[in-house]
């Protein structure tokens, strides 16, 4: 990246609470399919801290959801 050019910022930050409502599932079961010892192939998500941040709208995002229903 070009020290000029700035990054391209999400289109929506959710939290897991959010995740798990918008797919139906519990807040547990987007906890455990994001964490790498649990999962083969976590959820993309971003960690500051002790929070968990998941970019809606992302092509990561798309594209495990797609690996998914495979």
């Amino acid at each position: 990246m070009n020290q000029n050019e700035l990054p391209v910022m999400p289109r929506e930050v959710i939290d897991a609470a959010e995740l798990a409502r918008r797919w139906r599932v519990s807040r547990k079961w987007v906890f455990n399919h994001s964490r790498p010892g649990y999962a083969d192939d976590p959820i993309p998500h971003v960690k500051l801290g002790r929070h968990v941040r998941f970019d809606w709208g992302s092509s990561l995002l798309a594209e495990w959801w797609v690996r998914r229903q495979q």
